[in-house]
Order: structure tokens, then sequence, then C-alpha cells
């Protein structure tokens, strides 16, 4: 059996073994609660192995990024050309007491060089990685009356360095510090999904990154059609849309484009004769708690002052919601920077306080367009949709 002290005076965790001598320091802070998590579909608690989280593990760090600009011998400073995120890497410092060898043969081949899978570290059960393995598991074992004890180091890498958040909107039973990190929004804050007679519709994306909205659709158009994100001005031009109930299957992030008939997904065939060019980007949406405000009414229309923060363009069809229980809920139709003030609609029934504390949830703006005789975008007259479904993977870094 292996004995584990934390140290107060050094802030570090001790862990010694009865034919070590020598306590193995693992240095950073640490409050006291071993933590578990899920490699592959199995938790490690089923091979009574838990690890220590340091001070890289307590929050997220992200990863390293590189940065690709150029500097010119005829130019102030450089041009700069975008980053890219390199690989996450994980070292997970890992123990065990008290096993069989059968249950230590399970460890080797739960973490054998050639798996892989989701990673879901205890203490932020709200994101994963997809992960595996890649540096050769080494620690120290301690053997006593043929049971075994020991420490390892596992590594696990994330080739795809982002983190996917396993919702989008929190319940009344999530409390596991999504909210706190990424300001994930409460499910009575969702924006409604598009219906077939939908033309303008919200997407709330609560990760940290941008990514690709997923579109499926099935209907008729007589002109060509596109999706446009007014937030960022990223589109989708579709040339046609199939007929007889075939659905049109556009993913965002990977840009395949399928399509099938309605209710069989897995029979498909190429679908790009009917994409144009281009794909929606979702902005990562910001949240704003706890801000004051004041507000004045103009008919149906309200003007919102708020403190603590500086109205931007990209605020236009983020919703509010007011902390007073009793008060409606409002979307934002408009915004004035210089006045730093929002013009909204009211939602909901009840009172509304023209003064008080507010939550603020910007939100993506799509618009289906069709494009004209004259080679303008406009609200589409000739368009008829059987089916739509949206959908995205939002992600963290």
């Amino acid at each position: 059996m292996i004995d584990i002290r934390y140290n107060p005076t050094t802030k570090t965790l001790e862990i010694q073994g009865m034919s070590s001598p020598e306590p193995e320091h693992y240095t950073g802070d640490y409050d006291g609660i071993f933590d578990g998590f899920y490699y592959n579909g199995t938790h490690s608690s089923e091979y009574h192995v838990s690890y220590i989280p340091d001070a890289s593990d307590l929050w997220f760090a992200g990863t390293e990024y590189d940065v690709y600009d150029k500097e010119v011998a005829w130019r102030n400073g450089g041009y700069y050309y975008g980053n890219v995120a390199q690989k996450h890497v994980f070292q997970l410092k890992c123990f065990y007491e008290e096993i069989t060898i059968e249950q230590r043969e399970k460890i080797r081949k739960w973490l054998h060089r050639n798996t892989s899978g989701k990673l879901i570290l205890d203490d932020k059960p709200f994101v994963y990685w997809n992960v595996r393995p890649t540096k050769r598991v080494d620690g120290q074992e301690y053997i006593d009356c043929g049971r075994y004890s020991g420490t390892f180091t596992l590594e696990l890498t994330a080739y795809d360095p982002f983190g996917y958040l396993t919702r989008k909107s929190n319940s009344a039973s999530d409390d596991d510090g999504a909210e706190q990190y990424c300001g994930i929004i409460d499910s009575s804050m969702m924006p409604a999904a598009p219906g077939t007679s939908t033309r303008d519709f919200m997407v709330y994306n609560p990760g940290t990154e941008n990514c690709g909205m997923m579109i499926k659709l099935s209907g008729t158009a007589n002109k060509p059609i596109r999706f446009f994100n007014n937030s960022n001005g990223t589109m989708c031009v579709i040339s046609a849309l199939p007929t007889g109930g075939v659905i049109l299957d556009m993913n965002g992030d990977t840009g395949l484009v399928k399509i099938y008939t309605s209710g069989s997904p897995d029979n498909y065939s190429n679908g790009f004769a009917y994409h144009d060019y281009g794909m929606v980007r979702l902005n990562p949406n910001e949240t704003y708690a706890d801000v004051m405000y004041t507000a004045v009414q103009n008919g149906s229309v309200y003007t919102i002052a708020p403190s603590q923060f500086d109205v931007k363009e990209d605020m236009v069809g983020g919703y509010i919601q007011f902390n007073d229980p009793t008060t409606r809920n409002a979307t934002i139709t408009a915004v004035n920077t210089t006045n730093n003030t929002l013009t909204c609609t009211l939602g909901g029934s009840g009172t509304f306080k023209t003064s008080g504390k507010m939550r603020l949830s910007t939100m993506n703006n799509i618009s289906i367009q069709e494009k004209n005789n004259d080679g303008n975008w406009v609200t589409p007259t000739g368009l008829t949709l059987t089916s739509i479904a949206i959908d995205y993977n939002p992600r963290l870094l």
C-alpha cells in the first residue's frame, strides 16, 4: 500500500510507497480531491486508477499556437497572416492502490498505444477531447502480498486540439462549471429552431471558437438560395434543391455535401451538384451577466442603456434575460454605438422594470435569401421548404 499525503508547507502532494523511502512530489496547488477520468468509454475508477490534478489541469490552459507573419524591409512592423493551434497534450499523473495482477493487465490493455477515444475529466464533464496515448507509460510500482500499488504518468494527445462541448445549453440540473467557463446559457434562453416558414433565425454558439453550421433541408426552389450569417458575413450558396423528398445535407465543419432519401441517412450519394460554394461559420457568442441597465419605452419598442460594457454591432439579434423573474425577456433589433444603447422588442409576459440587472447573450443572426433576376439577394418568394434542421458542434481551445 502507498501513503499519499498533502504537505501544506511545501504545497505539494507526497506519495510514498513501502519500498520507496523517498516520497515523490507533485508540485502545484491541490485541493485534496483526487479526480478520475473517462478514456475510450471506460472510467478510471473501474481499474482503481485516480489522477492528481496539477496547475495545468485545474484550468483550461488551452494549447500552444503558431503565428504566421512576415516582416519586410520597406514597412514598419510586419504582416499578420493568421495562427493555427498545435496539438493538445495531456499529462495525467495517476496512481492505483492494492490491485491484482489481473487488474493491472486490464490497465495495460486499456491504455495500449493502439487505442484511441474520448477523454472526459471528472472536473470538466461538459467537454471532451479526442485523444490517443502517445508515450510509454512509466512509473513506480510497489508489491505487497500479491497486490500492486503504484504511480504513473499517462500522456494523451489530442491531434484535433479542440475540446467539444457535450451540450449547447444548461438545464436546471447542470452545475458542473460550464457556465462559469464559457457562459453557456439556460435552455429557456435558447433561440427557437427554424421552421419550414422561417427565413431569419438565431443560432447560439457557446464555445470559445468559430465552428461550422450543419444544414439539412428539403423542398423546392426556382432560384439559387443562400444561408447568410449577418454576424460575420459567411454564407452557404445552394444552386438548386433536389426533388422528390430528398434531403440535402451540408456539413460546415468538414465541407461534406451529400443527398439521401428522407429516413435513410446512411444510404447517401455525393450532393456537390446542388452546392455552389461556401459554408456558414458561427461566431463564438458572448454572455454578459448581472449588468445594470436603465430603459425607456417608446410604444412597443424599448431603448435599453446597459452599464459595464460597450455596445457592439454584433449584438443585434442577441437575447436579454432580466434578473427579476417577474420581468419579460427581450430581443435586440438595433444598436447605437454612439449613445451606447440597445433597441429591443419584448417577449414573454409579465411586468417590465425600467431599471435593474440583466443578462445579455449575443447570437449569430442567419438569413435565408434567394437571388433575384437583378442578381441581388432578397427574401425568398419562390422557396418552399418541407423540412429544415440546423446543428453545430461547439468547441473550446
